[in-house]
């Protein structure tokens, strides 16, 4: 039997709890009135009989005050009988048996023959009985008020410490999941609403079979799967696919993040373990979705003495691999667990019997992100006419949530410019802000006329050469500065194929050499701006030759399979001649196209200072030198 269903309800331990510090509280207030009522008649037991008669109903004096001035004479003149002294008060009863109550002035250290120090003196000489007193003056009203001021003032604090502890120790012992963890209503999305993921769409599939009938794989001895990892770079919609998979099959979905089972006490993260599978079984069939699953963490190996941080994250994931191990066939619960790292996942929960599959996500193709921006954008006012296709063709390497974020800034950008509708421009602002790292920067401003023209020549050299040599279809060209890129030119691949052929990376090569070539014909001199150009061309040459085999002197050698240690200053030499070799037959090739479109190259830089931006027909009849 599975230990959550046996363990005590939640709801009678907080009783218990309650019931115990209520009684404690109440024991304390018993003994303290024991002592006070002791204390007490300690203290009466030690009076003089004129004391306890002056202290027994002192009202009977004070409801007769009388003035200083008449005290004293009547002290001079030798009808006083009695007197009880408290402090300045003073109670007597004179020689006819009347009750009086006077206040002693206290006129300070200039006073001479103080009435309240000649008390003792003047009772020996007329024989009047003088006591210590001590009694309450204050009206009824005063004590009460008093008494509550003093309670508050006392029993404050610590009623508060109280509560505080009553509350954290509720919420301990609850072990709920709070309003972190609730169970939603039964999704309505379905696999067909997810864009892409075909893979994984695939795979889950045999899940939702599975949830819809059960009994069909239990009765041919079938074991359901317990758990599923999906991995995948961020944004690529592995919460849409968890909830797709619930809707698909009709089941109920529960949505918790990795860190939801930490505690600050020691013990809780069980609990919440425990309650979160309880409520699952309750609500089967149900998906567990448990988002960022790589932030319970590992278990220590044991070699060294964990922290106690350590062993309740041991514990937490231990109480995790018993409930996963604790489903019948046939409960219909399903713990889908999604993350970045897969790696970061204890191997326990990976193995098979726990997360059975691991289901991979990956980043949209052009196709589907196509239908992202068309699905996006038909959510915002967005003009007519913008082509999707190549703007998803630009937006080579963007997730879903990219897509979405770059959508709704082009809506912002629209609505900052007070324009009625998202125009394509717009989208493209937005996705240079996305790729490039920011806005356009304040060096816009700093940008001499001679240096933007550079800029312009550089981008439009780039441009020419990609799209004479075939190295991709230029998408966009703009000379605003954006981040650490003064300029930048967009081309995407005829398709996204995971192949390169040589011809096409030798085409690419020329392409990224192409911007420095075209300052070298324009001005007779380069500029500092081709330093990424430079690099990338030279990680691609040395590849080309050390590991594609595309070079002569090492032929099918790869260095990536050759050790290290054999690798000496003679072969680096070798492939580095190699790899320049190519680089200046690359050189050659995009100077000769330059110089034979030479018209073209000036157009274009022409066309680029005057727009800062190109794309579209205006961007494809320049390049393919066609009159406007």
């Amino acid at each position: 039997m599975d230990s959550a269903r046996n363990s005590p309800r939640p709801g009678l331990r907080q009783k218990l709890i309650i019931g115990g510090i209520a009684a404690a509280l109440l024991l304390a207030l018993f003994g303290l009135s024991l002592l006070r009522e002791r204390t007490a008649v300690e203290v009466q037991a030690r009076k003089n009989a004129t004391a306890l008669a002056f202290e027994s109903a002192p009202q009977q004096w004070l409801l007769h005050p009388r003035e200083a001035s008449e005290f004293e004479r009547a002290l001079q003149a030798g009808e006083v009988a009695a007197l009880g002294v408290d402090g300045r008060l003073v109670l007597y009863t004179d020689r006819a048996g009347q009750h009086f109550s006077t206040r002693l002035i206290d006129c300070g250290f200039t006073c001479k023959n103080e009435l309240g120090s000649r008390l003792g003196e003047l009772s020996v000489a007329q024989r009047f009985a003088l006591t210590d007193i001590n009694v309450d003056a204050r009206t009824a009203g005063q004590r009460v008020s008093q008494s509550l001021d003093r309670a508050v003032e006392t029993a404050g604090p610590l009623l508060l410490l109280v509560l505080l502890l009553g509350g954290l120790v509720y919420f301990q012992m609850r072990g709920t999941l709070g309003g972190r963890t609730r169970l939603a209503e039964k999704p309505s999305m379905r696999f067909d609403g997810v864009i892409g993921a075909d893979e994984a769409k695939k795979a889950l599939r045999r899940v939702a079979a599975f949830m819809k009938d059960p009994k069909q794989y239990a009765a041919v001895g079938a074991k359901a799967p317990r758990g599923v990892l999906l991995d995948g770079p961020p944004g690529t919609g592995k919460t849409l696919l968890a909830q797709a998979l619930a809707g698909e099959c009709g089941a109920s979905f529960i949505a918790v993040d990795g860190s939801c089972f930490s505690s600050m006490f020691y013990g809780a993260g069980i609990g919440k373990v425990k309650e979160l599978f309880k409520r699952a079984r309750e609500a089967a069939p149900c998906i567990i979705f448990i988002d960022e699953i790589d932030g319970i963490g590992r278990r220590s190996s044991g070699k060294e003495s964990a922290g106690g941080g350590e062993q309740e994250q041991n514990r937490i994931i231990n109480r995790l691999l018993v409930e996963m191990d604790g489903f019948s066939s046939l409960e219909n619960v399903v713990v889908i667990g999604a993350t970045n790292h897969v790696d970061n996942v204890d191997e326990a929960m990976r193995r098979p019997g726990r997360f059975d599959m691991i289901v991979r996500t990956t980043l949209p193709t052009a196709p589907e992100r196509q239908q992202l921006f068309g699905l996006y954008l038909g959510k915002v006012k967005a003009a007519d006419g913008i082509d999707t296709a190549a703007i998803a063709r630009t937006a080579s390497g963007m997730s879903p949530a990219d897509i979405a974020n770059c959508v709704n800034r082009a809506a912002a950008y629209a609505a900052e410019a007070g324009e009625a509708v998202v125009s394509q421009a717009r989208v493209y602002q937005s996705l240079e802000t996305h790729q490039l790292g920011g806005e356009v920067s304040n060096t816009k401003d700093l940008i001499t006329p001679e240096t933007l023209r550079r800029v312009a020549v550089h981008e439009s050299g780039h441009a020419l050469v990609a799209h004479l040599l075939d190295a991709g279809r230029v998408e966009r060209i703009s000379i605003e500065p954006r981040g650490p890129a003064l300029g930048v030119t967009y081309v995407s691949r005829p398709n996204e194929e995971p192949l390169y052929g040589e011809r096409e990376l030798r085409a690419r090569l020329a392409m990224m050499l192409a911007g420095r070539e075209a300052e070298l014909i324009a001005f007779g001199n380069a500029s500092s701006g081709a330093a990424d150009d430079l690099k990338r061309a030279s990680e691609l040459a040395t590849s080309m030759i050390g590991s594609y085999g595309f070079g002569k002197t090492f032929g099918l050698l790869s260095m990536a399979g050759v050790p290290r240690e054999l690798i000496g200053p003679d072969v680096q030499k070798s492939l580095l001649d190699e790899a320049r070799a190519l680089l200046e037959s690359a050189q050659a090739e995009c100077r000769r196209v330059l110089q034979d479109k030479r018209e073209r190259l000036d157009a274009l830089t022409e066309m680029l200072l005057g727009e800062e931006t190109l794309s579209g027909a205006p961007l494809k009849q320049l390049l393919s030198g066609e009159p406007a």
